[in-house]
């Protein structure tokens, strides 16, 4: 930090310093003031005030006598009943019933759900990889074996080759 930060920093400190010390100062005085005086709490002056009034004050005016006309007696119908169970809620408790009934059988449904379902995934991905190979282009260039250019030739017939001439034939 720079000086001026430092200064600036000390600056506002000093000042908040001097107003914490002039709220205590101020507290101080109102409260020794208040006790010099000797004036009674508040709560038991608002105390004092109401018992005077309840007991030497006007009383309450009477209300007149107000006549709501009524709705008569008149019942309450009982409420509506609940809603059918919706058709999807009704199979998931019977299928969930079921279960848990027959608990052989609903392992034996889905081992051979889950079979049908790998047997199915492996088929189409047996039927892809032969389709990329049937595919791929095959090259009509043959393959040499290393060294098989020089040792054929004495095989073959000069005549019987196309590159070849045979000037003897």
């Amino acid at each position: 930090m720079c000086e001026s930060e430092l200064t600036v920093t000390e600056t506002v400190m000093e000042t908040l310093d001097r107003i914490e010390e002039l709220f205590a100062s101020l507290e101080e005085h109102v409260l020794a003031s208040l006790s010099a005086v000797g004036l009674p709490s508040l709560h038991d002056v608002t105390d004092r005030l109401w018992i005077d009034i309840s007991r030497y004050g006007p009383g309450l005016p009477a209300f007149p006598e107000v006549h709501i006309p009524s709705l008569g007696d008149f019942q309450i119908p009982p409420p509506p009943p609940p809603p059918p169970a919706s058709p999807a809620s009704q199979w998931l408790g019977i299928s969930s019933n079921w279960i848990g009934k027959h608990p052989w059988k609903t392992l034996g449904i889905f081992m051979s759900v889950a079979g049908m379902a790998g047997y199915i995934v492996t088929q189409a991905r047996l039927k892809t990889l032969y389709r990329l190979r049937r595919q791929q282009p095959k090259s009509s260039a043959r393959r040499q074996v290393v060294g098989e250019a020089q040792c054929h030739l004495f095989l073959l017939h000069p005549c019987s080759s196309p590159r070849l001439s045979c000037s003897g034939c």
